[in-house]
C-alpha cells in the first residue's frame, strides 16, 4: 500500500494501514517540503512505523504495491491517470465514483489498460449519502419518483482553517453569493463530485441524468463574532458564517436526485438550518411506494473523519480484486469493514 498525501483524512488512513493485518504501508508520499524525510507514524501522530514521508513522486511510482490511497485536495486526472499507468490501483475521495459521461473517462480506461489497474472512488459524500445508502434504501421499494439527500457540518471542531477559508467563512457575504468568483470556483468543484452520484444513482434505476443545476446557494452572515476554537478562526460579525447549497439531477425534465450541503460555523443561525449537535449530519429521503427516510450520524468531526478513512481502507481489498477499470460500487465486490 501507498498513502499519497498526508492531510487529515490521510493521516487516519496511515494509523489504520500501520495497524492492519491485512495491509502493508510501503511509502507515503508528501506535497509538503518539510515533512520529506519525516515519519509517517509521526506525522500522523500515532510514533514511528518505519516509512518515510518523501516527496519524490518517481520513486514512489517505482515502489512495489497494490494499491494507491490517493488524497489530493482536488480532483487530479493527471496524477490519478500517471498511477494507473504505474501498476497500481488507485481508491480516491475526489473522483473515480461514475466516470462515464466526463471528460476524463476514455484516457483514465487506458490507463487502467496500460497498468491492468482498477480506479474506485470512496468517501461520504459521494460514496455513501447521495449514491451508495438511496441504492441501498431502492431495493426496499418500487415505484421511485425521486431522492433527497442532506449533509449538515458543524466546523465548531473542524482544525483545517484553510478549507474554512476556501468555503468563505469570515469573507464579506458579497465575496461569496452566487454570481461571485468563488462560488464559480466551489460550483464547479460541487458539480464534480454531485453530477456523479446523480449519474450513478439515476443510472442504476435505468433513468438517463439531463443535466444537473445549482438550485440554491444561501449564505447568512454572523449575527456577532464566532470564535473557532480549533482552527483558530474568527469570524467577525457581518461575514459569512454559514452556507447553504442544493444541487439537483433532472430526468426529462424534472427534478429527482438532490443533494443539500450545508456548512456553519455556529447552530441556530436561522431558522431550517441546524439548530442543536444531536440534528443528524446524514438525511435520506426516497420518493417511492412506500416512501423511505432515514436520518443518521451524530459523529462529529473526528467521525466523519474516521468514517472517510475507514471507508477508502476497506475498498483497498474489493479494488485490488475487481476487473480492471474504473469501477463504480456496483460493479466491486460488497464491501465489509473488519471485526475488532
Amino acid at each position: 500500500m501507498i498513502q499519497w498525501y498526508t492531510g487529515t483524512i490521510a493521516k487516519k488512513q496511515i494509523e489504520l494501514l500501520a495497524r492492519s493485518d491485512e495491509h502493508e504501508l510501503v511509502a507515503v508520499v508528501t506535497q509538503n517540503p518539510d515533512k520529506d524525510g519525516r515519519d509517517a507514524g509521526e506525522i500522523a501522530g500515532i510514533g514511528p512505523i518505519g516509512v518515510p514521508a518523501t516527496t519524490d513522486v518517481a520513486a514512489a511510482l517505482a515502489t512495489d504495491a497494490d494499491c494507491v490511497l490517493l488524497n489530493p485536495p482536488f480532483w487530479d486526472a493527471g496524477l490519478t491517470a500517471r498511477i494507473l499507468r504505474s501498476g497500481k490501483n488507485v481508491v480516491t475521495p475526489t473522483g473515480g465514483f461514475e466516470l462515464r459521461g466526463t471528460p476524463f473517462h476514455e484516457d483514465l480506461e487506458k490507463a487502467c489498460a496500460e497498468g491492468g489497474s482498477t480506479l474506485t472512488g470512496g468517501g461520504n459524500m459521494p460514496g455513501l449519502l447521495n449514491d451508495v445508502m438511496p441504492l441501498v434504501l431502492s431495493g426496499y421499494t418500487r415505484g421511485i419518483r425521486g431522492v433527497w439527500t442532506r449533509e449538515r457540518n458543524f466546523h465548531r471542531d473542524y482544525a483545517a482553517a484553510d478549507v474554512l477559508q476556501l468555503l468563505g467563512f469570515g469573507a464579506p457575504v458579497e465575496e461569496c453569493g452566487p454570481d461571485s468568483p468563488r462560488a464559480g470556483m466551489l460550483g464547479q468543484a460541487f458539480h464534480w463530485y454531485e453530477g456523479q452520484a446523480a449519474r450513478l444513482v439515476t443510472g442504476a434505476l435505468g433513468l438517463e441524468l439531463d443535466e444537473l443545476r445549482t438550485t440554491a446557494w444561501e449564505i447568512l452572515p454572523a449575527p456577532r463574532d464566532i470564535h473557532l476554537p480549533a482552527s483558530g478562526l474568527t469570524i467577525r460579525e457581518g461575514t459569512a458564517a454559514a452556507m447553504r447549497y442544493a444541487f439537483t439531477g433532472y430526468v426529462a425534465g424534472e427534478p429527482w436526485h438532490t443533494t443539500v450541503i450545508e456548512h456553519v460555523a455556529d447552530l441556530g443561525l436561522g431558522d431550517g438550518w441546524q439548530q442543536s449537535e444531536s440534528d443528524p449530519e446524514f438525511s435520506i429521503r426516497v420518493d417511492g411506494d412506500p416512501g423511505l427516510s432515514v436520518d443518521f450520524a451524530h459523529l462529529g468531526v473526528d467521525g466523519l473523519i474516521q468514517l472517510n478513512a475507514a471507508r477508502l481502507v476497506n475498498l483497498v481489498g474489493p479494488v485490488c480484486a475487481a476487473e480492471q477499470g474504473c469501477r463504480t460500487i456496483l460493479e466491486l465486490p460488497f464491501v465489509t469493514g473488519t471485526a475488532a
